[in-house]
């Protein structure tokens, strides 16, 4: 069967559920160092709750998308589930944990805001923010666990270890990568944000320009680790990195070339560096609007060729593997005519949220 389809469906889904949950980790940090600011210019305070607006209206896609990629896995690849229900429970408990006290940090944050004293809405902000990076602590255990399976004894049957899965080498680098990019991606987003609202009070375009700042100078530490990653990957996940340097590097074989994805994430991030401190330096509106676009696009880059660059493999060993076939369910018929109205659905359904996303924002609700 083939299992391309399968493959694209799942990607699209998950390219967008990371770029809501990137952007939501963020907001929710930066609205939380306004909050800090705000002990002493109180003034502050104002911007730290639009921040966090921004952060309750995008929260909620980021869900839903997650609600789909768990229903697509199970329907369409049903024994990745199991390995990683089996292996990696301890993990996933965490992520579960994760979005139970981030969604409840996130009612109780909104509705104690002037509601409580400072210091007791500053605790709720603090676990309302921290909760946020345990969902990727845990599900990026996944990825790791496909890059370079430690941990899975046995396919058949189904035999491992998870406690030996929790030091797989391949997952520190990566997690790391995560949580700086959601810092980046979040506090760009914020800073195009608070440059619309600074029209009608000029005191949002200093926060814009620090969170431009913040979020650019994230690419330097980003960058540091992504070489750690990248190096583990030359050892511990050898196809993958032999996909992603095909270009450029004398490396080994693969069947799929991602190296043009792989420089495109990479020379972004020197752009948006560079363009996030011109802009704390010399404000301008359009560039603020084109910042996120770009960590967006960095993102989707990456997690393309970071995961199409396994292709026809699922789960690397060395530098061959398991082939993405062998976990597809053989029993649910792939009909490319369901799929495309199911891919039509989730691009229209995303467009509308967009849509009405620049109303909220455009209409003055971050006033």
């Amino acid at each position: 069967m083939d299992v391309t389809l399968p493959i694209l469906v799942l990607g699209l889904i998950l390219l967008i559920h990371l770029t809501f949950v990137n952007i939501n980790i963020g907001l929710g940090f930066y609205s939380l160092i306004l909050r800090f600011i705000s002990l002493r210019r109180s003034e502050v305070a104002r911007t730290a709750r639009k921040v966090f607006k921004f952060l309750v209206a995008t929260e909620v896609v980021s869900g839903v998308y997650g609600t789909m990629i768990t229903v697509v896995l199970a329907g369409l690849f049903p024994t990745l589930v199991n390995i990683a229900a089996t292996i990696l429970f301890i993990p996933l408990i965490i992520s579960i944990l994760g979005i139970l006290i981030r969604l409840t940090s996130i009612v109780a944050y909104w509705y104690t805001w002037d509601r409580v004293n400072v210091k007791t809405h500053l605790s709720i902000g603090i676990v309302m923010a921290v909760s946020g990076l345990m969902i990727p602590g845990g599900f990026r255990y996944i990825f790791a666990l496909i890059n370079n399976p430690v941990g899975l004894k046995s396919l058949t049957p189904l035999l491992g270890d998870p406690i030996e899965a929790l030091f797989n080498p391949v997952y520190p680098p990566l997690l790391l990568h995560t949580w700086i990019g959601a810092l980046s991606i979040g506090f760009l987003t914020a800073a195009a944000g608070l440059s619309w609202t600074s029209r009608r009070s000029g005191e949002d375009l200093e926060w814009s320009r620090h969170a431009s700042l913040l979020g650019s100078l994230m690419i330097i530490p980003q960058g540091i680790v992504g070489f750690w990653f990248w190096s583990t990957l030359s050892f511990h996940s050898r196809y993958l990195f032999n996909s992603i340097n095909k270009s450029f590097l004398p490396v080994g074989e693969s069947s799929i070339d991602m190296g043009h994805s792989f420089l495109g994430m990479v020379l972004l991030a020197i752009v948006i560096l560079v363009m996030g401190v011109a802009y704390y330096y010399k404000p301008d509106k359009k560039v603020a609007y084109i910042l996120p676009s770009l960590a967006i696009i960095s993102l989707i880059l990456g997690e393309i060729a970071h995961d199409v660059g396994r292709l026809p493999y699922m789960v690397i060993i060395g530098e061959k593997g398991i082939e993405a076939s062998a976990f597809l369910n053989k029993l649910i018929i792939i009909d490319p005519i369901l799929i495309g109205v199911g891919v039509a659905s989730i691009l229209i359904m995303t467009g509308v949220f967009l849509i009405l996303l620049y109303h909220y924002l455009a209409k003055g609700f971050l006033q």
